[in-house]
């Protein structure tokens, strides 16, 4: 790959040559269309000769072609890495199971999509739970038991001291892993919910990860997750769109335990934060990301280029500090397409 990169560049960059050498007026569309590269050839002053133009211009190709190769060659690898990533999403429907239609409502998914800070935020007790008590137990027994083979500690700064891994949505494949037929359901259930979100109206097609994450938080660790947002602006191609948190932590004390999920007023004036117990069963959703325009986007990028960003994510939110028991949770990022 990197020999044919190199060869399409020094093609491109033999016509672009050949197209300058044809006087200033040539020259003078090359670097309206950007092709002259780097960007202070367009600050050069004015009405200097074609020839030194064209030297100028052949060495700034010669020197920055090894360096255009690389990124060439990134950008093949990354396309085809997405195209393959792409296969394994699919479409929330194709995931449907009529069992949680009760979970959410049509105006629980209108509030979600509204996305008016805290409020709307979904925190949902299913009744009927999506697992039975005893059942839910056993799939959190199993889980916990898959933290020391599946999982790793985070070297995240903002996340020390949780453990996290990742299991297939895929019910096949989950099923070869040797799972137990409790977390199998759950796995299945948890699935099912986006499409109950996608049949409402979103705005853009959504489609399902090949796997959710299994968090850890070791009880009387005092681990946390610091304040964040589940769209990261320095994260490319990250593209989490609604956030599903179903937590398996059966007989929990907040009192005694701690570890509530804390959610951020869009700003200060908006209020006070709010805590969530991650009760054993409870089910929360938000949106993980905002929509924004291409010249948003590009002015982010800019500023990120300065050490600054724009907020791309949606809520802000946080685990606070794990004081007793274990606390475990499985997490389903759903992405547009």
């Amino acid at each position: 790959m990197q020999r044919a990169c190199m060869s399409a560049l020094e093609q491109r960059d033999l016509s672009l040559i050949h197209y300058a050498r044809r006087g200033a007026a040539s020259l003078g569309a090359l670097q309206r269309l950007g092709a002259l590269a780097p960007a202070w050839l367009l600050t050069r002053p004015p009405g200097r000769p074609v020839r030194l133009q064209l030297e100028e211009l052949a060495d700034t190709l010669d020197g920055s072609r090894e360096a255009r190769e690389y990124e060439l060659r990134a950008r093949l690898v990354r396309s085809v890495t997405e195209g393959a990533y792409n296969k394994l999403r699919p479409p929330p429907e194709s995931l449907a199971d009529p069992s949680v239609d009760h979970v959410i409502s049509a105006r629980d998914a209108a509030r979600l999509r509204g996305g008016g800070g805290i409020d709307a935020v979904l925190v949902l007790d299913p009744e009927p739970a999506l697992l039975p008590r005893h059942a839910l137990a056993e799939a959190s027994a199993e889980l916990r038991r898959l933290v020391a083979q599946r999982t790793q500690e985070s070297i995240n700064p903002c996340n020390r001291g949780s453990w996290h891994g990742f299991l297939p949505l895929d019910a096949d494949k989950a099923a070869r892993q040797g799972l137990g037929p409790s977390t199998l359901a759950l796995l299945r259930k948890l699935g099912a919910l986006p499409a109950l979100v996608s049949r409402c109206g979103w705005g853009r097609p959504l489609v399902l990860p090949p796997a959710v994450q299994l968090g850890f938080y070791p009880g009387g660790s005092g681990a946390r997750y610091s304040p964040h947002l589940d769209r990261n602006p320095g994260e490319v191609g990250l593209k989490r769109e609604i956030t599903f948190l179903l937590y398996l932590n059966v007989d929990w004390d907040t009192d005694r335990h701690g570890g509530c999920l804390r959610l951020h007023p869009p700003d200060r004036a908006s209020g006070a934060p709010v805590d969530v117990a991650p009760l054993g069963g409870r089910v929360v959703v938000f949106q993980s990301g905002k929509r924004h325009t291409r010249a948003a986007l590009r002015w982010n990028a800019a500023m990120t280029s300065l050490g600054a960003s724009l907020p791309i994510g949606k809520q802000l939110h946080e685990v606070l500090p794990c004081d007793g028991a274990d606390r475990l949770a499985l997490t389903l990022w759903c992405e547009y397409e």
